[in-house]
């Protein structure tokens, strides 16, 4: 995998550069932020609109793609191809890019001309497929994965700084915490934070709890937990305040179904041994959601783990087959849950 620094030196034009590019990773801010700045560094100097070529999704024209490469460049040295979500990067035909789609780029891969860069940005890859570690031995593949939690504290010290405002450090994780994963979303709520204090100089945990919605995963996090500690009127409570926000019964179901299989998962894989950064690699979980999973997963035996997501399960094929109305089906499991685990 081309390291972090590396790809610094290639951006820099220190290190010579490979043909092309794989850029993949549960962290969309940096994936996008080096996509701008590979474009930046490979764009055509002249006539951009006849040798820049961009492709979305999984479904394009391979002779529209053979003609990008194997065509000169018009009045410029270079061309420059990017592929956007294409799932050539999946092994598998039912969630991936077809298989005509990958053979085409295994014998493609192998002639790439001197004058053409090609980026993949990809949302999702396997690491066991050919075609990426085709694109490894070229020397251009790149994963962005989650920061760990005090390099996102730390980022989002900086971000704020840069805003013009202040933020303590716990009050950095505290945001982590309760936004969703991953350092855009950690942008959008800090530019909304920032414009909300006005001249004030720093933004305090009270600007947070205003302003920074928990995400449906978290509240129902904490339902989860209520439901755990036996917590009935709190779990119930909790749903309430979801039903409130008009928040459909299925997703919530989904995610207290998420969160009970998270649960469950993290604590098969830390009694085999694994560690925190494999556990978030196999779940593909932020640092601070990994730590919450890990710490609350040893306070259940693995019966009430696996018990909670069957009822969540048949709950489930209930809603979709049953003419009860659903947020009544919701309150009911919420509420045996919540008194029989």
């Amino acid at each position: 995998m081309l390291k972090m620094e590396e790809l610094k030196q290639i951006l820099k034009g220190e290190k010579p550069s490979p043909r092309v590019f794989l850029l993949w990773g549960e962290e969309d801010f940096l994936r996008a932020y080096y996509r701008k700045e590979l474009m930046k560094r490979f764009m055509p100097e002249n006539m951009a609109e006849l040798n820049v070529f961009m492709f979305e999704g999984k479904q394009y024209r391979l002779g529209e793609v053979d003609e990008a490469i194997e065509g000169l460049p018009v009045f410029a040295e270079q061309k420059l191809l990017v592929f956007t979500d294409s799932q050539i990067f999946k092994p598998d035909g039912r969630t991936g890019a077809k298989a005509e789609y990958r053979d085409y780029w295994a014998k493609r891969l192998a002639d790439i001309p001197d004058y053409v860069t090609i980026i993949f940005d990809e949302s999702g890859v396997d690491k066991r497929s050919a075609l990426l570690k085709q694109v490894d031995k070229m020397g251009g593949c790149v994963e962005f994965a989650y920061l760990g939690e005090d390099e996102m504290v730390r980022w989002t010290g900086q971000l704020f700084a840069k805003l013009g405002k202040k933020i303590t450090a716990a009050d950095a994780r505290y945001l982590n915490e309760v936004t969703a994963s991953g350092m855009m979303a950690i942008k959008r709520e800090a530019e909304k934070l920032v414009a909300y204090v006005g001249d004030r100089p720093q933004v305090m945990r009270a600007d947070i709890d205003l302003l920074v919605m928990p995400e449906t995963e978290n509240r129902v996090f904490d339902m989860v937990a209520a439901i755990l500690k036996r917590d009935a009127n709190g779990a119930l409570r909790l749903l309430e305040d979801l039903f409130i926000l008009k928040t459909e019964p299925l997703q919530i179901l989904g995610a207290i179904l998420y969160n009970a299989e998270r649960l469950l998962y993290t604590r098969v894989l830390t009694e085999a041994g694994a560690d925190k950064s494999q556990i978030m690699t196999k779940l593909k979980m932020s640092p601070f959601a990994t730590s919450k999973f890990m710490k609350d997963s040893q306070q259940y035996s693995m019966e009430q783990l696996r018990y909670f997501v069957q009822r969540a399960s048949e709950t489930d094929e209930q809603m979709k087959s049953n003419s009860i109305e659903n947020e009544v089906l919701l309150s009911l499991l919420v509420s045996e849950l919540s008194t029989s685990i």
